[in-house]
């Protein structure tokens, strides 16, 4: 019996080879997008899972109270690690490390630049590093290093073990480990290289302050703790491990400590005002809800052609009861014949993935693959091939199963007038759901140029920075290669800073000036610069000049921004003098438009720049405006490699590490609109379907018209009535759902856009245009059919 089901259901495919098509490609599609958004939400929901102890582990936070504002960070003191480990015992295990930066190594003639980190040796315990080669006490030995597999093998080679590496073209390292690179989905995804955090200690002065300073936060510390430990009661336990430590200044600023767990590194990581809010969880949901939606979209073209022409089945229906079958055994005829179409589709999608996969990994940043060894995703599979077909096929499967056998047999069976309203409701659900993906995917545009036209108080276009990661650059004279590198002809201008014009600054919540109430110790974030900075950066003076070498009294001057201006007085803030923790008074000299340092979609901060030449830092360099990027790059690598020999020729240009702000946005913005384009793809295969099959329903009626002087754009306009109606309905259904939706996505940006109506107008236009043009095709097919032909058989 089952095996006549799904004969039946072949013959069926392609006796109707046009409708089949529709049917197993939308399903194909809605199968193959589903799909790839489910490998996508898995990959984000299993972030970091591959540490072994992934649910006891976390990271220490700190809230930090400036003014009004409650900032949190995940930097700490380097001393928190050893207080935690020796005086709690709900930790079985810490770890300080450095934050990720990238390091030269060289090995005989290769030099490259990779991420690493500065570790404590338990490191590799705690995050379950698999060490390939060596122990995991290698690291307790200062002069030690260890390489992931690709770098070790695209460095070295075989055998890398026991060879000595320059590091920072610094000193020597010995490679005492390899360990399998970090998987894609791992907040160490880009760690290449591990080393001592006993030669972190031992780099400079600075740094071997910080092993006992509380008042500095470069670090961050991650805990293992205990089986039995509560998180809650942990968190009330340390909270004010910080404070105490600290001294009057840390204190101001009110560190409250706490534990944040791995399962939330990665989708809840961010926050607000001292609140954790939702992060990218936010598109997982977003994701998701899409997904379901382009599938229930597929499913509801089946539902619709399928019951469409349930008269074209009704005689068979009918002599199957006479025969003896009873209703469930048509439900299961049915039901067997929608499972074998989204089986044929599930099979078409999975190839469809295959070819797509590597572009849906380009646009979403990813590096998945189709676990095929998973039990788990064959399972899943099966289980989402059964839904589908139950969600597909049940309503057609109830529907036909319950015509009348004798009305069938006798001729006088005809659909009730309610049988399309069901049909109908379905196109209005599909194409509102089409609707609100096309209006969310242009609001998301739109909040993007938003932030992309924002003032940003700086230039962008021909300059880049590099990294002074070696000595050798550290200690060249910045006046000696900023003449070399004006010499060239090819740079306009070359400045040194702590930080460059994109990154990230310093901050300061213990600068005083006259009238500040000692109490209020707002953020101001500080960048250590050259006396060229501002004028290499383009900065936009409101109020003052810029640096001068003309003024030696410039050495204590300082510039600021619109925000610091407004901090230090309600009029003119020049010749206002600012007090640091040192003693030191600088004097302001300049105020300049507020910049957008940080992201562009939130409020900036109160920013100074002041001169002090750092060592280390960043080189900002400017290029002559009529000189080409290839030629000027080149003229640049040449003096370089003359100041800093065994360091690679790394740069970044400003407005590329400016653009990468809008990352997150614009890769979320690509996906929806390709998904929201296949939505409408879909929904018109259906309608596409719909409209064939009511065509040839009213073919007679058709050809009556015509022989009575109907026009073609009369009959065009009786087809297509009733789909623009209920396209229209459906746009009317999805503005008020849209608008709430992304005004929720939209209220979780400081800076952000209104939801302007025209955004409406321009897709209810566009959507109706498209479903004319889909319904228009078999319209006018069939207003142009010669009447003969239909009306021969009366």
């Amino acid at each position: 019996m089952i095996k006549s089901y799904f004969v039946i259901g072949w013959r069926n495919l392609l006796k109707n080879i046009g409708y089949s098509f529709i049917n197993i490609s939308g399903l194909a599609i809605g199968l193959a997008v589903a799909t790839m958004i489910g490998l996508w939400v898995f990959d984000e929901l299993n972030y970091n899972k591959s540490f072994k102890n992934y649910s006891r582990i976390g990271k220490v936070y700190h809230h930090l109270t400036f003014g009004d504002e409650i900032f949190t960070t995940d930097a700490v003191p380097q001393p928190l690690g050893a207080e935690l480990k020796n005086n709690f015992a709900e930790f079985e295990e810490t770890v300080v490390t450095s934050e990720s930066a990238e390091h030269i190594i060289g090995y005989e003639e290769k030099k490259v630049s990779k991420s690493g980190l500065f570790v404590e040796p338990q490191f590799a315990v705690m995050f379950s590093l698999n060490l390939l080669q060596g122990s995991n006490q290698t690291l307790k030995d200062v002069n030690s290093i260890l390489l992931c597999e690709s770098l070790a093998d695209a460095l070295i080679g075989d055998n890398a073990i026991g060879k000595i590496i320059k590091f920072d073209n610094r000193e020597n390292l010995m490679v005492t480990g390899i360990f399998e690179d970090f998987p894609a989905n791992s907040q160490f995804e880009e760690i290449k290289m591990l080393m001592p955090m006993a030669y972190y200690s031992n780099i400079s002065d600075l740094t071997r302050k910080q092993k006992n300073n509380w008042e500095d936060f470069p670090l961050q510390c991650y805990v293992l703790l205990d089986e039995k430990a509560s998180l809650a009661e942990v968190n009330q336990k340390i909270k004010n491990v910080v404070y105490q430590k600290g001294s009057g200044d840390v204190k101001a600023i009110k560190p409250d400590g706490f534990i944040f767990p791995a399962e939330k590194w990665h989708l809840h990581a961010e926050f607000k005002n001292g609140k954790n809010i939702a992060g990218k969880i936010q598109f997982v949901w977003m994701f998701g809800s899409i997904g379901i939606c382009v599938l229930l979209l597929a499913c509801i073209n089946f539902m619709n052609l399928s019951t469409a022409r349930s008269e074209k089945r009704s005689k068979e229906v009918g002599i199957r009861k006479v025969m003896g079958s009873v209703r469930n055994q048509l439900v299961n005829q049915f039901l067997s014949e929608s499972f074998l179409v989204v089986i044929i589709a599930f099979l078409i999608a999975i190839v469809i993935v295959i070819l797509c996969l590597p572009l849906f990994n380009d646009l979403a940043g990813k590096k998945m693959t189709i676990p095929w060894g998973n039990s788990y995703f064959v399972i899943t599979a099966i289980i989402f091939v059964f839904i589908t077909s139950v969600l597909a096929g049940s309503y057609p499967a109830l529907y036909l199963a319950s015509f009348n056998p004798i009305k069938v047999l006798k001729g006088s069976f005809k659909a009730g007038r309610f049988a399309a309203l069901p049909r109908k409701v379905l196109v209005v659900f599909q194409f509102a759901i089409s609707t609100t993906l096309i209006i969310g995917t242009i609001v998301v545009f739109q909040q993007i140029r938003h932030a992309k036209d924002r003032p940003v108080g700086f230039d962008r276009e021909g300059i880049i920075f590099i990294r002074i990661r070696t000595e050798d650059l550290a200690r060249a004279n910045y006046n000696s290669i900023r003449h070399d590198l004006l010499s060239t002809g090819a740079v306009e201008n070359m400045a040194k800073s702590d930080f460059p014009i994109t990154g990230a600054a310093s901050a300061n919540a213990s600068l005083t000036w006259e009238g500040k109430d000692p109490a209020y110790r707002p953020l101001i974030a500080l960048n250590s610069c050259s006396h060229d900075f501002p004028k290499t950066n383009g900065f936009q003076f409101l109020e003052g000049r810029d640096f001068s070498r003309e003024f030696s009294t410039d050495s204590s001057a300082i510039i600021i921004n619109e925000m610091a201006a407004r901090l230090l007085s309600d009029k003119s803030a020049i010749g206002k003098k600012i007090k640091f923790a040192t003693g030191k008074e600088r004097e302001v000299i300049g105020v300049i438009k507020d910049q957008v340092r940080w992201t562009p979609f939130s409020k900036q901060s109160p920013h100074m720049y002041l001169i002090d030449y750092p060592d280390m830092g960043y080189l900002t360099i400017r290029f002559k405006p009529n000189v080409g990027v290839r030629s000027a790059l080149d003229k640049i690598e040449v003096v370089l490699k003359r100041y800093d020999p065994g360091a690679p020729f790394d740069y970044k240009f400003v407005d590329d590490d400016y653009g990468r702000l809008f990352q997150d946005e614009e890769r979320i913005g690509k996906l929806a609109s390709v998904f929201a384009g296949l939505a409408i793809f879909i929904s018109c295969l259906g309608i596409f379907g719909l409209a064939s099959y009511t065509a040839s329903q009213r073919v007679k009626e058709i050809g009556i018209r015509k022989v009575l002087g109907a026009t073609i754009f009369s009959l065009w306009k009786m087809l297509s009535r009733d789909f623009v109606w209920l396209v229209l309905m459906s746009i009317m259904l999805a503005a008020p759902v849209a608008y709430y939706f992304s005004n929720q996505w939209l209220h979780t940006y400081d800076y952000r856009i209104e939801v302007s109506w025209w955004i409406f107008v321009f897709t209810g236009a566009g959507t109706l245009v498209i479903t004319l043009l889909t319904v228009s095709y078999q319209s006018v097919k069939a207003a142009l059919a010669n009447p003969v032909n239909s009306l021969r058989s009366e």
